[in-house]
């Protein structure tokens, strides 16, 4: 991929991962609960989310928010706006690079949910208690399916857009203003 449509493709991704995370967390906030039996919690947490408390509920506004943000920085990082200083950009890069090391660490088993989590939880290599035993195995499945890859590929994208932004702004590249069409060029950063 060349440095503006990789930056461009990459930030897109996230901002369509980021946008799927905020309706759910949304559909959430509201009432809804599409995929909230599938997500693998701790069993308090799992509890909280179903029986919708009231900490479980702010939760939910506040990751609507944080999607917020992110779709905010997806933009950003594609070259949608113009750049605003070193301060800004450096948090964004900063921001983008720290979501990207939470997301793949989350989606291969680092923080205890994950691919390798969810193999050695099927596999029988991780002892469950009989009581769970169905329902953890039942979230491994989807988390193995559904959640671990939508991490890698959300993290994935932010660390391939904020390395072509990166690059792209020390590169002294020029283009045109929107998605697609490139950075900003010197004497804009």
């Amino acid at each position: 991929m060349s440095g503006g449509r990789g930056r461009v493709t990459a930030a897109g991704i996230a901002f369509g991962c980021a946008f799927a995370y905020g309706a759910l967390k949304l559909d959430w906030a509201l009432g809804g609960t599409l995929l909230m039996r599938e997500t693998p919690l701790p069993r308090a947490a799992g509890d909280a989310l179903l029986h919708r408390t009231a900490d479980a509920v702010l939760g939910h506004w506040m990751s609507v928010a944080l999607a917020v943000v992110g779709m905010a920085a997806a933009l950003h990082l594609s070259g949608r706006f113009r750049p605003h200083g070193r301060i800004r950009r450096g948090v964004l890069l900063a921001g983008s690079w720290a979501g990207c090391l939470f997301m793949v660490s989350r989606a291969i088993g680092l923080l205890g949910y994950g691919f390798f989590h969810d193999l050695r939880l099927l596999t029988g290599a991780v002892s469950v208690p009989a009581p769970a035993a169905e329902l953890v195995r039942y979230q491994a499945g989807w988390d193995l399916l559904l959640w671990s890859p939508y991490w890698l590929a959300f993290g994935l994208c932010w660390g391939v857009a904020a390395r072509h932004y990166g690059r792209g702004r020390t590169a002294g590249r020029s283009g045109g203003r929107g998605l697609g069409t490139g950075d900003w060029g010197p004497g804009h950063g």
